[in-house]
């Protein structure tokens, strides 16, 4: 057995062990999150009276520190991994995963980052047909460490209901990088910030890692358990859904009423809809 194949198999493994206490925690409550933590996302189409209701407007808290982070130079020839996920490539010497997609929609608020096409290809400025859990088992072949979702709920012990309690996303972190080729047959890369601006400041988003925080398992409405991202198709979220592969580093409610939409796709600087892209995920390197 080459050391190749051992390596593939402790990933497996290690995969399997991850889905496999993620559908223990799916049966009964989550021992890693504090007490009154919400049990998971609501799934598409659920009913009313579930988590999505409408609260009354808070206050967000202070922003998360600005993270300067770059992505690490690849210094070696690339050795992809032998794997059958559609869509998905691994440079084993260099840490780096690329996933096809293409740029999404520039119009209207953001909520997602990178999400599975058919979803939630609404509110997100990439789009790939690359199965989620299969770049979860990508991200384990590059030895990263996957944690649990964010999550935030109305804090029940304030009366006036201006106060969230959160629980900031747990695991590894990660960069997200786009390349594309433009008309003109020019080639660039850019960090995924630079396709997020302020609606009203067009400030960029902050610098600062999405973290591997993995999805959950759960049942769904038939009581069958699967990786819950596989069926939102939440990659790489920026509001905290709370299913979410990869989850912004800082808290940001999902819902209107709480916290006023602000980011937007930087129609300056985007390609049109469509276009193919090399989206990469790289370890979290600091300067």
């Amino acid at each position: 057995m080459t050391r190749l194949s051992q390596r593939f198999i402790v990933a497996g493994l290690a995969l399997a062990l991850s889905l496999c206490l993620r559908a223990c925690h799916s049966i009964a409550p989550a021992t890693s999150l504090p007490p009154g933590a919400p049990e998971g996302p609501v799934e598409p189409g659920a009913p009313p009276g579930s988590p999505a209701a409408k609260a009354p407007p808070i206050q967000a808290p202070a922003a998360t520190p600005s993270v300067e982070l770059i992505p690490p130079i690849a210094a070696q020839p690339p050795r992809y991994a032998e794997v059958d996920w559609p869509h998905v490539k691994i440079d084993l010497n260099n840490k780096i995963i690329e996933i096809e997609g293409f740029s999404g929609g520039n119009q209207g608020w953001l909520e997602q980052i990178i999400c599975l096409a058919g979803t939630r290809t609404h509110e997100s400025i990439l789009i790939t047909e690359a199965k989620p859990s299969h770049i979860h088992a990508a991200l384990l072949l590059i030895g990263l460490e996957p944690g649990h979702p964010g999550w935030w709920k109305i804090d029940p012990d304030d009366p006036a209901g201006t106060r969230w309690i959160v629980e900031p996303p747990t695991g590894s972190p990660v960069i997200i990088t786009i390349a594309w080729t433009d008309k003109q047959d020019q080639k660039h890369e850019a960090p995924v910030r630079q396709w997020v601006r302020d609606f009203h400041t067009h400030d960029l988003l902050p610098e600062g890692p999405w973290i591997f925080a993995g999805s959950l398992m759960k049942a769904d409405y038939t009581g069958e358990v699967g990786y819950v991202a596989d069926r939102s198709g939440s990659i790489a979220g920026l509001v905290t859904f709370g299913d979410e592969l990869l989850g912004w580093s800082e808290i940001l409610p999902d819902q209107e009423a709480v916290l006023a939409p602000e980011w937007e796709a930087n129609t300056e600087v985007m390609p049109e809809p469509f276009t193919p892209v090399t989206i990469r995920l790289y370890p979290a390197a600091h300067p």
